[in-house]
């Protein structure tokens, strides 16, 4: 059914994949990001329990709020979900003893693996200028003004 459904729009495109994977990955680490900031002497202990200090709380809390807004958004999409990685490789480093545990920090670092390698798509609020000096954004691969290729933007 879903296949017939894209043959029939145009909106089934890898522009269109990306902008439903930064709507989840950044709602994920948006609420995850919050319930710690909203109770950061709580984080702090948790955080303290596993042997982390009240610095790593605060720096993984306001991360993973501020890193998922960016990457709902598509603004520094790149920068935010490679921050986002690395929140997630400790994570999944610290659940390494239960592997029922890993199956959502695993997904979510391969997911934001995949946001710093391919970027935010053409539905993104800040989308890469390209190299030939132009002010138009680059989308579909392509300059918006001069054609050059996606490898040449930014």
């Amino acid at each position: 059914m879903f296949n017939s459904l894209c043959k029939k729009g145009s909106w089934c495109t890898a522009d269109a994949g990306l902008l439903a994977l930064r709507i989840g990955v950044g709602a994920i680490f948006i609420v995850t990001g919050w319930l710690k900031v909203s109770d950061l002497a709580a984080t702090v202990g948790g955080f303290g329990y596993i042997g982390y200090g009240p610095f790593w709380a605060y720096l993984v809390s306001f991360v993973e709020l501020v890193g998922g807004i960016a990457v709902l958004l598509g603004v520094y999409t790149r920068v935010a979900a490679g921050l986002l990685a690395i929140v997630m490789l400790v994570a999944s480093y610290n659940l390494l003893a239960t592997p029922q545990a890993l199956i959502a920090p695993v997904s979510l670092l391969f997911s934001t693996i995949a946001l710093k390698l391919a970027g935010g798509g053409k539905y993104s609020l800040l989308r890469g200028k390209c190299v030939c000096g132009c002010t138009l954004p680059c989308s579909c691969g392509k300059c918006d003004a001069c054609g050059c290729s996606g490898s040449d933007a930014k």
